[in-house]
């Protein structure tokens, strides 16, 4: 063995020129390349379907009959069906109709089942849904089910929710046909097998206008019954159903207990809504509200095509039925078969929850959570320090008690080195990543939307790439550094030192009821157990600061396998998550950065995994080198890759008409979340000249572009005002300071109308819409806006207000949203216009065109 003295610890072998190039492409091509094998692994069976089951199959494996449910129940879903649409009635009338052949079947079989068709529960509330301070009066078309269980207890129940209406530009099949096939799927296996509790199913109408149909249920008798619920949505078209919230412990624990498979769950969709990156929300959110926990169920990929004409039957599949099916069936079963989890419910509390591989459910409370946290915390760093202490090689070398002072202090000394390398190595990477990111974002802002693999690949370089930056910068700078960094155990130190730190934050985070961080703890005890490893295998003649010392150990592979399998796993599932649900948020609203944040934070915490073995390597320059041409060629292709294509990206449009009765144009606007003159070139293409020459775009809530135009293409049947509406105004009646306007109307194919004031500011305002009576706060009302059931009905109004003042004119206006036979031609012109690569959409479920009738004086 060759001679060093202490001038040259370094030194302590010599390691040949050719022998370090060959131990660099060893780890280079082991770390990488398990690296992406593990991920194709995870990609691969995170999106793994069940077999659809036929209904005799079904009953063999007591299991979810999807077959059966894609085609009794799904297939009806062919047609646009939201609140103001007449398909709207028909699927409400086809519920019912099915609900009364199982009342049938369940008398036959000795259950007690009621059925309300007509809810006669209305709902005023403030929604400032088309302005603000603006009030709503809706009359329910809810159908509501109760089965009596055997306890025959009805004041105790469970329910199965799901909205059947769609928004005014899809079919609804994924929103929520699914959700809405499920729980009758449901209800039928229930009315085959008796349930043990009484149990509620909410069909539920008007969803999609800012979850009416559950505010009006809170309000009918049946909601006080309830104790837990369970949620069927769906915000994609197909793929896999995510449990992205819930609230009940007992109940998660029972899904993730049950006979239901591929679980696939996390918070983090919760997060998000939270905080608002996700510009939609569920009926979960109501009855939350009202203090009744349960679960969330929905699908969430591709959203590109979430409210579009695309989210129809040939975009889903049985697989992605059965999927949902058997995640809601072992939820309620397991709800059923317990004996006491209704009647211990309580109120909602945080829990966290999510899935390994669609393999493994883990559910727990926030007090389990910290418990664990508090030991990892304190108790790993006790027993390493006894056993470094005590350890016979410390006892061999070191009989006094100076000599374990000393050693620890050195042990200090190296661990606050590999602690700063690893600080250093997280700067460099997040500004690598930022810096990647805005300049991304400069030239081609919607890269994420049409090509989020390409972005995630260029991010993950330019990770890699600050961390071989920082850590070559680390060696050149500081002689102590790149002693002690030779030796992949300081790395190791540093690393399992981080994450104690990540740990310890996420403690802080799990005390304020936010799991956002749940994984850190995997991150500190997967990194101790390699360091141990790692020290453990290492000859003891192999110095601290050996060069070669990262691969004396024979099981360095083993350790690096330790410290990578189970966070890799959780980030790669996070990341796709991530990638999967945001990357067509953009179109809503959803700010860019936030994509790339979403995208950037795991791609980070996996790539600083790989600290200690870029040492272990050594060439960092030419590491560097290397990655910095990758690093050139991805980001050509991201700048010049496009952000639509008319496969599972196409740009979404929304599309709204206000059109005046008594002009001969009506205006369209146009928004979408795409910048640089997209949208413009779009309408260059498709609209008329006239058309295109009143066109005008701007920016519009920092993050989209909006463009209008006028058009010749009028809603038909606001072209007809006389035999479209009949409004009848009664004269002013004023009596003790008080004035009365009374005013009946009648729409002949418009279910939703208001009246608009131009005078927001009525001292002493009181409306009555059909008896139900709307009191604005702080008397300011910008308008009224009722919802019937039934068309071509009387409504009456009854607007009452101080005398002595000028209360200005009421605006009568109609929403329409049927367009299917032609009745908005500017929306079907402008659909089968539109290059392939975009879709029109809608927000808010309703309100495709608005038609301004004329105004009542009052």
């Amino acid at each position: 063995m060759p001679q060093t003295n202490e001038e040259t610890p370094l030194l302590s072998r010599l390691v040949t020129t050719s022998a370090r190039k060959s131990n660099s492409k060893l780890i280079y091509s082991y770390v990488l390349g398990s690296l992406l094998l593990l991920f194709i692994f995870v990609s691969s069976t995170r999106n793994t379907l069940p077999t659809p089951l036929s209904d005799i199959e079904a009953r063999h494996l007591k299991d979810f009959p999807g077959i059966h449910c894609y085609n009794e129940y799904l297939s009806r879903f062919t047609a646009p069906h939201s609140a103001n649409q007449r398909e709207n009635g028909h699927i409400k009338d086809w519920i019912v109709k099915l609900a009364k052949e199982f009342k049938e079947e369940a008398t036959q079989n000795g259950i007690d089942m009621e059925i309300i068709e007509n809810d006669p529960t209305d709902l005023v509330s403030k929604r400032n849904k088309f302005s603000t301070d603006e009030y709503w009066m809706v009359e329910s078309r809810n159908v509501i089910i109760r089965l009596v269980g055997k306890t025959n207890n009805k004041n105790e129940s469970f329910m199965v929710n799901a909205h059947y209406d769609s928004v005014s530009t899809s079919n609804g099949v994924t929103d929520n046909g699914m959700g809405t096939a499920v729980a009758l799927e449901l209800l039928r296996y229930f009315v085959q097998h008796p349930p043990q509790n009484t149990v509620i199913f909410l069909f539920n109408n008007f969803e999609e206008g800012g979850l009416i149909g559950a505010d009006s249920f809170v309000n009918h008798p049946w909601f006080s019954t309830i104790k837990l619920y369970v949620n069927l949505e769906g915000t994609g078209a197909g793929g896999r159903a995510l449990l992205f919230r819930s609230n009940t412990l007992a109940a998660v624990k029972g899904l993730a207990s049950s006979r239901a498979h591929l679980f696939h769950a996390s918070p983090l969709g919760n997060d998000l809504l939270q905080a608002k990156l996700l510009k939609s929300d569920t009926d979960y959110t109501v009855f939350s509200r009202h203090g009744v926990p349960g679960l969330d169920i929905s699908f969430y990929y591709p959203r590109s095509h979430y409210h579009t004409q695309r989210d129809d039957l040939a975009h889903t599949t049985p697989q992605s039925l059965q999927h949902m099916g058997q995640m809601a069936l072992g939820s309620v079963l397991s709800i059923d078969a317990s004996e006491n989890m209704l009647h211990n419910a309580g109120s909602p509390e945080p829990i966290i929850y999510y899935d390994i591989l669609g393999r493994v459910m883990l559910v727990y409370s926030f007090f389990t959570c910290q418990l664990l946290n508090m030991i990892a915390l304190f108790l790993i760093p006790l027993v390493l320090f006894t056993w470094s202490w005590f350890s016979r090689s410390s006892s061999a070398t070191s009989t006094h008690v100076t000599d374990k002072i000393d050693a620890f202090k050195k042990n200090v000394r190296l661990i606050s080195q590999g602690f700063i390398a690893t600080l250093v190595a997280l700067i460099f990477m997040i500004a690598f990543v930022a810096f990647a990111s805005w300049i991304l974002l400069l030239i081609n802002p919607s890269a994420t939307y049409g090509s989020i693999n390409c972005v995630a690949m260029y991010l993950t370089i330019a990770a890699f790439l600050g961390l071989l930056l920082s850590q070559l910068a680390l060696v050149r700078l500081s002689t102590t550094c790149r002693i002690s960094l030779s030796n992949t155990q300081v790395g190791f130190y540093g690393l399992t030192c981080f994450w104690w730190v990540l740990l310890a934050f996420a403690t802080y985070l799990g005390s304020q009821k936010v799991a956002a961080i749940y994984f850190a703890i995997y991150f500190f005890v997967s990194s101790t157990l390699a360091t141990i490893l790692l020290v453990r295998t290492t000859p003891e003649s192999v110095d601290e600061v050996d060069e070669s010392a990262a691969t004396n150990s024979k099981y360095w592979f083993a350790a690096f396998l330790v410290q990578i399998l189970l966070p890799f796993t959780l980030m790669s599932e996070f990341l796709l998550l991530s990638m999967n649900s945001m990357r067509h948020t953009s179109a809503d609203g959803t700010p860019e950065t936030a994509i790339y944040f979403l995208i950037a934070v795991p791609i980070i915490l996996i790539v600083i995994h790989l600290l200690p073995w870029v040492h272990a390597a050594r060439d960092l320059k030419k590491a560097a080198l290397v990655t910095t041409a990758i690093f050139i060629i991805f980001f050509m292709i991201s700048i010049v890759t496009s952000p639509f294509d008319g496969d599972t990206s196409p740009n979404r449009i929304v599309f709204n008409q206000e059109y005046n009765a008594s002009d001969a144009l009506s205006t369209v606007a146009l928004i979408t979340g795409s910048s640089f003159g997209v949208l413009e070139k779009t309408l260059k293409l498709v609209l008329n000249k006239k058309e295109y020459e009143s066109s005008e775009c701007q920016p519009y809530l920092i993050y989209q572009t909006r463009c209008t135009y006028q058009t010749d293409l009028t809603p038909v049947y606001g072209r007809t005002p006389e035999s479209e509406i009949d409004v009848i105004a009664f004269p002013k009646l004023c009596v003790d300071g008080t004035c009365h306007v009374k005013v009946n109307t009648k729409v002949q194919n418009s279910l939703l109308c208001q009246f608009q004031f131009s005078n927001q500011h009525i001292k002493g305002f009181n409306a009555w819409v059909n008896d139900n009576h709307i009191k604005p706060e702080n008397d300011t009302i910008h308008a009224i806006t009722a919802y019937t059931s039934t068309l071509a009905s009387t409504m009456k109004w009854d607007f009452s207000f101080d005398d002595n003042q000028s209360a200005g004119e009421a605006l009568f206006t109609c929403i329409y949203d049927d367009w299917t036979e032609g009745e908005l031609p500017a929306f079907t012109k402008l659909r089968d216009d539109l290059p392939i690569q975009n879709l029109l959409t809608m927000k808010g479920g309703v309100g495709l065109a608005k038609v301004h009738y004329h105004s009542i004086s009052l």
